[in-house]
């Protein structure tokens, strides 16, 4: 057990104690980069490895969701999908049973923003508050406090929350009350699966014509077709390791769907997104649901009969 300090009362030189309910890409980052700041910081996977290996960052292991929430202040939920996340909190051993008044539980997990309002009330209930801080920009940006936060809550949550959230982000933007953070990821999702695949198409001509396709992205880098995506995510993960996945193409067909129902719940029509949605979903199928999102650069090319190196 980690020891004690009050959440919302820290000083310059106290901050309070935080559990981490996941530890993959985004959960075990965000503990290392916590723990990199002088945070305490205890985490629970159901993958005991996972955990283990952030020792060495100087995060310490819960042996369950239950004893994370009774040794912390602040909790991140950093768990894939909202079933995910109710399992974690049910049962003698889940969280919700080691919850203390007053905890504050931030939701780095991109989910549907009408089920962050109902873990909200659920938790509400056991005397915590939910605000809702889904991310952008991967493990490498958490692990730099570089990530993207667009949360949702109260103002006064927010404000409790910003002191570790600001460890995290360099963007960190409060956008409204419960499932406001939720939404406005749905909507970077959405931009972002578009992007890609004309980010795709231009690499699999490139390759096609003969170009060298570093170069040429390099180019465009200061052009009209440049994007976040291009100058940051693609050169640090399918051409620089495709074995590497910051973020999986099954969690980006996951969050299309939830885009999809989003859209059509305010009858909004996609037509760009119904064609995302359907391209990851299809790349998932295929095999590819583990692999990062770029892998789609590295399909495409190998369909127009060129190829980007070697991915297998």
């Amino acid at each position: 057990m980690f020891g004690m300090t009050s959440f919302g009362g820290a000083s310059d030189t106290s901050l309070p104690r935080v559990g981490v309910l996941g530890a993959g890409s985004i959960g075990g980052s965000a503990a290392a980069r916590l723990a990199s700041q002088g945070v305490e910081v205890a985490s629970f996977d159901i993958d005991a490895e996972r955990v283990a290996s952030l020792g060495a960052d100087g995060v310490a292991a819960a042996a369950n969701a239950r004893e994370l929430a009774e040794g912390a202040d602040a909790i991140f939920l950093a768990l894939p999908n909202t079933p995910h996340i109710e399992s974690a909190l049910a049962g003698e051993d889940g969280l919700r049973a080691g919850l203390r008044e007053g905890t504050l539980v931030m939701l780095l997990s991109t989910i549907d923003p009408d089920e962050a309002r109902r873990i909200g009330g659920e938790l509400a209930a056991a005397g915590a508050e939910l605000l809702d801080t889904p991310v952008s920009g991967g493990p490498v940006a958490a692990r730099a406090g570089e990530l993207t936060i667009m949360a949702g809550g109260t103002d006064e949550a927010f404000e409790r929350g910003k002191p570790l959230l600001d460890l995290l982000s360099n963007h960190l933007v409060h956008v409204g009350p419960l499932g406001a953070g939720e939404t406005a990821k749905l909507v970077n999702n959405l931009m972002g699966s578009v992007i890609v695949l004309g980010i795709a198409e231009g690499v699999a001509l490139a390759a096609k014509a003969g170009l060298d396709v570093e170069r040429t992205l390099e180019a465009i880098a200061g052009a009209s077709g440049s994007s976040w995506i291009l100058d940051t995510w693609i050169p640090r993960t399918i051409l620089k390791d495709p074995s590497q996945t910051h973020f999986a193409v099954e969690l980006m067909a996951k969050d299309m769907g939830l885009v999809r129902e989003l859209a059509e719940e305010n009858g909004v029509s996609l037509e760009a997104g119904a064609l995302a949605e359907k391209t990851f979903t299809a790349l998932r199928d295929s095999g590819d649901g583990g692999r990062d999102f770029s892998i789609l650069l590295a399909r495409r090319a190998e369909a127009a009969g060129a190829s980007l190196g070697d991915v297998d």
